[in-house]
């Protein structure tokens, strides 16, 4: 069974996200924890005034009480959680007591409520799995999977047995990406891939490998995912390679990033 945590401000928007998950864990049995962050100040003053715990509205209980009943056999029990939070040392207490598995997160322009900015906010500093969802992707099964690989093969990483148990079913297709600039030696690569190849991990597992040479990373990886049509996005750096579905990293392919509505699912 997965737990899995999943921000919430209380509204039915912040529910579409327990689609996401059922659907990346493919009638596996999982706990939901639906959590209500709340800020905390340093200052006396402001802590006590904080605002007492929201409840939530009728409609998104029934809605709630709906999602219990339709996935009983997928959802073992949905709780909603409220914690004020002082940063992101809070957050990972909470997910670590917890032993959160996964933990889904929301890339969105036009509906970024306090709770789910602050969330987000927080969850930039957490060592755990986090799936983020672009606005206005359409819930369907991850069977087109690409794995992003670093060039630099001192900071490369590959999936480990979890993972490999997560993402790779009979449905789906694997491609490890391996974006490089123009003028990357030939051994760099070699060493890349030959770590690849030698994974005991990945021994038995069927997947297939690309590279493209492009000057702008971040756009060889857009490219292959808009030209193949990508249904997942994976990479062991949170913080970095694939910043771009999130926020885009550069004032020039911001635009195309929030274009781009493929989930990335950052390992580290």
């Amino acid at each position: 069974m997965k737990k899995v945590l999943i921000p919430t401000d209380l509204t039915l928007y912040s529910l579409q996200l327990i689609r996401y998950a059922l659907n990346l864990l493919q009638n596996e049995s999982c706990h939901i924890t639906l959590l209500y962050l709340t800020p905390v100040s340093d200052s006396i003053t402001d802590l006590l005034t904080l605002p007492r715990q929201q409840k939530p509205e009728m409609e998104f209980s029934q809605a709630l009480e709906r999602l219990r009943r339709l996935h009983s056999v997928e959802i073992q029990d949905i709780q909603v959680a409220h914690k004020y939070c002082a940063n992101s040392s809070d957050l990972k207490q909470f997910v670590r007591e917890r032993q959160i598995d996964l933990v889904l997160s929301t890339v969105s322009r036009s509906r970024n409520t306090e709770a789910l900015s602050y969330f987000n906010e927080l969850l930039q500093d957490i060592p755990f799995p986090v799936l983020y969802i672009p606005e206005f992707f359409a819930p369907n099964s991850f069977r087109k999977i690409a794995f992003v690989l670093d060039a630099d093969v001192k900071n490369s990483a590959l999936p480990d047995k979890e993972l490999v148990d997560l993402l790779w079913r009979k449905e789906c297709r694997v491609t490890f990406l391996l974006v490089f600039k123009p003028g990357t030696s030939t051994d760099t690569l070699t060493r890349a891939l030959a770590s690849l190849y030698s994974s005991p991990l990945l021994a038995e597992v069927n997947y297939a490998v690309h590279l493209v040479q492009q000057q702008d990373v971040t756009e060889g990886i857009i490219s292959f995912i808009d030209e193949y049509e990508m249904d997942l996005v994976v990479s062991c750096k949170k913080k970095s390679m694939l910043d771009y579905l999130r926020l885009g990293r550069q004032a020039r392919s911001r635009e195309r990033a929030i274009t781009t509505k493929v989930p990335c699912l950052s390992v580290a």
